[in-house]
């Protein structure tokens, strides 16, 4: 009987230390708005969501590359892996139309269902899921905290 024991295959140092550092911005500019001068928030929560936009658009771009590297590449993946960075931009640009609290909810709301299509319909190196999870885990966190005080505004 043979026994079916996984292997976890390890993220690459280079990969868990850039990955990390992608979580920088999000804390920075979340801690400035959740606990900066008053002056500074409103920067910062631009930032937040600047950055926010620009991280949906990458993991759209991620996604998209994951599949253009296929023989026949699917219609509806490439199409799906826009709706991210499109989200973003609506989301960035809805500042007259939706208050903060909207807006971060839009991010956090994105975010998790990236996170959730990455890490079911797994394409990639094996330890992407494992990243994935963690990343999302610390700008969700940002987001949520920012949130929170968008809401007691």
């Amino acid at each position: 009987m043979t026994d079916h024991v996984t292997e976890r295959v390890p993220v690459p140092r280079a990969v868990w230390v850039f990955g990390l550092c992608t979580l920088a911005p999000f804390v920075i500019a979340s801690g400035l708005f959740c606990y900066g001068p008053q002056s500074q928030r409103g920067p910062a929560l631009v930032a937040l969501l600047a950055y926010s936009t620009a991280m949906l658009s990458y993991l759209g771009g991620v996604r998209c590359g994951l599949e253009i590297d296929h023989v026949r590449p699917r219609w509806a993946t490439l199409g799906l892996s826009l709706l991210p960075p499109l989200a973003g931009v609506a989301l960035m640009l809805g500042a007259e139309r939706f208050g903060p609290a909207w807006q971060l909810s839009g991010f956090l709301f994105v975010f998790l269902l990236q996170w959730l299509w990455d890490v079911t319909s797994h394409e990639g190196p094996a330890w992407r899921p494992r990243l994935r999870t963690l990343l999302t885990t610390g700008a969700a966190l940002s987001l949520a905290f920012s949130l929170e005080q968008a809401l007691a505004l």
